[in-house]
């Protein structure tokens, strides 16, 4: 993937919960060397175990030097984070905090929001959303059209996106449409796995017959288009 998946590519991940869609794309981004994870579970352990720094704000645009956001809510973390992209070292970051109650939530939901709009502004992120049917539901987050717009847009900046959901079926079609690559777990929903077909180029019976035989924690890598490239059998070391 270091060699094939390229700056402004998309990547979406589909699959049941338990998994282990968050284990097999923290190790996918670590082939990136900037990363901004959206946490809208409030403090996944999996994310959480990446080792990846963790944020509960947004520096405003323009970096630390010129705004000295390093008095402000995190400010050491992300003065620690610029001086590493200053010096093209690998820097990744996790932004979320908690959702224990009503007004942690709407928090949360101001917090995803903002961290998609610097992403985009910001650019040369490749942008991890994890559980982008929580993030995207018009019943919950409702910030499916700022990510729909990246997933369309974005290439021109370098941008990247990584969407994981459990189903194709909840979610904008952009995130399989727009997907350089889709990776599909374990599952017996025929809708699921034709609607991924369709939108992947792929002919469903064969793409059915491959997920059919998945072991447990095993995925498989589906690169666009019949000439796109073999299907991939992938298991992820255990994060942490």
């Amino acid at each position: 993937m270091r060699r094939h998946w390229q700056p402004g590519q998309h990547i979406a991940s589909i699959g049941p919960t338990g998994e282990g869609k968050t284990t097999y794309n923290v190790g996918l981004l670590g082939v990136r060397k900037f990363v901004m994870a959206l946490d809208p579970k409030g403090k996944d352990e999996t994310l959480s175990s990446s080792g990846y720094a963790r944020v509960t704000s947004l520096p405003p645009l323009g970096g630390w030097p010129k705004l000295l956001y390093r008095w402000k809510q995190d400010g050491r973390t992300w003065e620690d984070l610029f001086r590493r992209i200053d010096a093209g070292q690998p820097a990744s970051v996790i932004v979320g905090g908690d959702a224990r109650n009503a007004q942690e939530d709407q928090r949360l939901v101001k917090l995803m929001g903002e961290a998609i709009a610097y992403a985009r502004h910001s650019r040369g992120w490749t942008l991890y959303v994890d559980e982008f049917e929580l993030l995207s539901s018009q019943r919950m987050f409702r910030l499916g059209p700022p990510v729909e717009r990246m997933l369309i847009s974005a290439r021109h900046a370098r941008t990247s996106i990584v969407t994981s959901f459990q189903a194709a079926a909840w979610v904008s079609k952009h995130a399989t449409r727009q997907a350089r690559f889709a990776v599909m777990y374990p599952t017996g929903d025929r809708k699921m796995i034709t609607a991924v077909a369709e939108s992947m180029g792929r002919d469903w019976r064969q793409l059915a017959e491959a997920v059919d035989e998945l072991p447990k924690f095993f995925c498989l890598v589906i690169p666009r288009g019949k000439n796109g490239g073999p299907m991939m059998l992938v298991s992820a070391p255990k994060v942490g």
